[in-house]
């Protein structure tokens, strides 16, 4: 963190797109919406939903940074050094199921240093997913606990960080997911399997349900955004080691951190073939877990993509190198005593040639991936966050039929040849009067949704879209007031309910009961 104390934030593309979403979020919960449903302030005031499909883990955290520092400049520094910290005490964490605590130290020594790690805050932005690799140590670590102890709190445990890596990022969720299953399914040995897999399941099944409030309005509307039209990533173009050309920049950067890597982890890994038998099958599933994940980003595993649609919608298979910084990070440090052993006989060639390569790992990562980045300071940072207000939406995000530029409106709501008074407009409400005239159709500054309803004194208004996706509410000819809200389905209120009641079961799973038979 010490270059971001120095030199500001690291920027780039996705540093806007997450302010963008976080400053409006922020509003909506100081107004008391404690989960928006609609960014109304986007696209120059037309709207988007989403806030409904992007989690929102993140600028939860970013909002309550914000509610105590009350600047955005130093509530993301503060945000970043949490994160920071966490992420190293959950590798510290799932190490320590297996790993003496000074070695598992080791593991969030390097995992603090792994190239793609470093890379996801200060060259890409890549916010969320940074977030999300801070908690998913911490349900590797749970999913060990259960299948070694089996605790009702260590359920809890892997409930509630499931559950977050969801709320924090999707495409990590969907990744973590299935290398979880591999990990798991690796994990359980000996007696008890299907009680192990018994409790794992009522885990993830518990976390599913804390993170419903999220996932349940996302995959029953995910087909209402044009995703499908506009995403410029394909999956198969994005695979490690598909093409060494700088012309596919994210494949060529990729295969560089993935070379870094292994310089900074394999020639320690490789004294584990030294190590006693008993040492090595201490991680063999962390062994077995860091080879899938760097199989997943191989072409090698086109056949899997191409089965499992899920996975396609991660779009990067290079995102496979989170799971594979934490797995080769854990197994480097459980390697290092075997390193420092003086009953290893080492020449003094031998051990340079090993550090030194580690140290080009970490002289590459703060070269580049640090001393390159471009970081806003704080003026320059303040000033993005005023200019960053209102601007465009990625088109990923728009409701489906809606065009990227809609036309300019003069007010936001436009009648043909009649009179509008707008009473209330605010992000999910709004209330205006027309006067009397020719029937006509209502054109609001606004993106149609089918959420969107509107009535006047008679009941429900009938609405659609316009050519360019604007909102067109149908009026009478006569002189009518239109209340016009976003309201949210029933299923909403079930999703709410399953995140309440799961987060009551974890509580009851986190206390230490203590069961005694009757004397």
């Amino acid at each position: 963190m010490i270059p971001i104390l120095l030199w500001g934030i690291p920027s780039n593309l996705d540093l806007t797109n997450h302010f963008r979403f976080a400053l409006p979020f922020y509003d909506s919960i100081v107004a008391g919406d404690f989960y928006p449903g609609w960014l109304a302030e986007s696209n120059s005031g037309y709207g988007d939903p989403s806030f409904r499909f992007y989690p929102p883990g993140l600028y939860y955290l970013l909002a309550a940074s914000r509610l105590v520092i009350g600047n955005w400049y130093g509530a993301t520094i503060v945000t970043f050094v949490i994160l920071s910290i966490v992420s190293g005490l959950g590798m510290y964490f799932w190490a320590r199921s297996f790993m003496t605590p000074a070695t598992a130290s080791w593991a969030g020594f390097f995992y603090a240093l792994a190239p793609y790690h470093v890379t996801q805050l200060y060259q890409a932005a890549m916010l969320a997913e940074w977030a999300a690799s801070s908690v998913l140590p911490f349900v590797f670590g749970f999913v060990d606990r259960v299948c070694e102890r089996g605790k009702p709190r260590d359920v809890a445990g892997l409930a509630f960080t499931y559950g977050l890596l969801i709320f924090t990022h999707l495409p990590l969720a969907v990744i973590g997911s299935l290398a979880l299953l591999v990990y798991a399914l690796v994990r359980m040995e000996g007696p008890g399997k299907f009680l192990k897999l018994a409790k794992l399941s009522c885990g993830t099944i518990l976390g599913l349900a804390l993170s419903a409030i999220y996932w349940v309005t996302m995959v029953s509307e995910v087909g209402w955004i044009s995703k499908g039209d506009s995403s410029p990533f394909s999956y198969s173009r994005e695979f490690l080691l598909i093409t060494l050309s700088p012309e596919n920049l994210n494949v060529w950067w990729m295969n560089i951190l993935t070379l870094m890597t292994l310089l900074l982890c394999a020639p320690v890994i490789l004294f584990l073939f030294r190590a006693a038998a008993p040492s090595r099958r201490t991680v063999r599933p962390v062994i077995i877990l860091t080879a899938f994940a760097l199989f997943m980003a191989l072409p090698l595993s086109w056949p899997v993509w191409y089965v499992l649609r899920p996975l396609q919608e991660v779009q990067f298979p290079w995102r496979w190198l989170a799971v594979f910084s934490m797995g080769a990070s854990l197994v480097t440090a459980a390697a290092l005593p075997f390193v420092m052993d003086a009953a290893i006989k080492l020449d003094r060639a031998k051990r340079l040639l090993v550090f030194g390569t580690m140290l080009i790992s970490v002289a590459f990562t703060f070269s580049h991936s640090v001393r390159e980045a471009q970081y806003f300071s704080r003026t320059r940072f303040e000033g993005m966050v005023m200019d960053v207000r209102g601007t465009p939406a990625l088109s990923y995000w728009l409701p489906v039929g809606a065009k990227y530029n809609p036309r300019e409106m003069s007010n936001v709501v436009e009648v043909a040849d009649r009179e509008v008074t707008i009473a209330n407009w605010r992000a999910e409400h709004r209330t205006f009067s027309v006067a009397a005239g020719t029937a006509a159709e209502a054109r609001i500054k606004t993106y149609y949704y089918p959420h969107w309803t509107a009535k006047n004194e008679t009941g429900i208004l009938p609405t659609h879209p316009d050519k360019d996706g604007a909102l067109l509410i149908s009026l009478p000819s006569n002189a009518t007031s239109v209340e016009l809200d976003f309201r949210e389905p029933a299923r909403t209120k079930f999703s709410t309910t399953a995140s309440l009641s799961g987060l009551i079961i974890m509580g009851i799973l986190m206390m230490p009961f203590r069961w005694r038979r009757k004397p």
